[in-house]
């Protein structure tokens, strides 16, 4: 109950994913303030043939991130993270955004051959 999905798409579907912070920012709206990020999942148009792509989900606004110790990975050979061996660990101390918090999305392992990349993030009321 009370669940909100944002799906980004953050690198079109023929570029190659390559590493850095700040892939792509977005704003919370006025709809999510109060929101708890709940889940993160991301996707590749183009499989990793080694390495697991990984993301972050950086809170600009709070100088926080968002996941800790298990971020979101996409097991080599798989197109979406919700199948991962290891599902993403959101730091319960960071979960909560506020209107016109900034976002963004960092990928720290990009694997070899990975084309395109999504984020979807959930959202709950507390």
């Amino acid at each position: 109950y009370g669940k909100r999905i944002v799906q980004i798409k953050v690198i079109d579907d023929t570029t190659t994913l390559t590493t850095g912070d700040g892939k792509i920012y977005f704003c919370i709206p006025v709809d999510l303030n109060g929101y708890n990020l709940v889940d993160a999942d991301a996707f590749v148009s183009t499989v990793s043939s080694s390495g697991l792509p990984t993301v972050q989900i950086h809170n600009l606004t709070q100088a926080a991130d968002m996941l800790v110790t298990n971020l979101i990975e996409i097991d080599a050979n798989e197109y979406t993270s919700y199948t991962a061996a290891t599902a993403p660990d959101i730091d319960t101390n960071n979960d909560d955004v506020a209107t016109g918090d900034i976002l963004r999305v960092d990928v720290d392992v990009a694997g070899t051959g990975a084309k395109g990349l999504g984020v979807i993030l959930e959202f709950q009321l507390p």
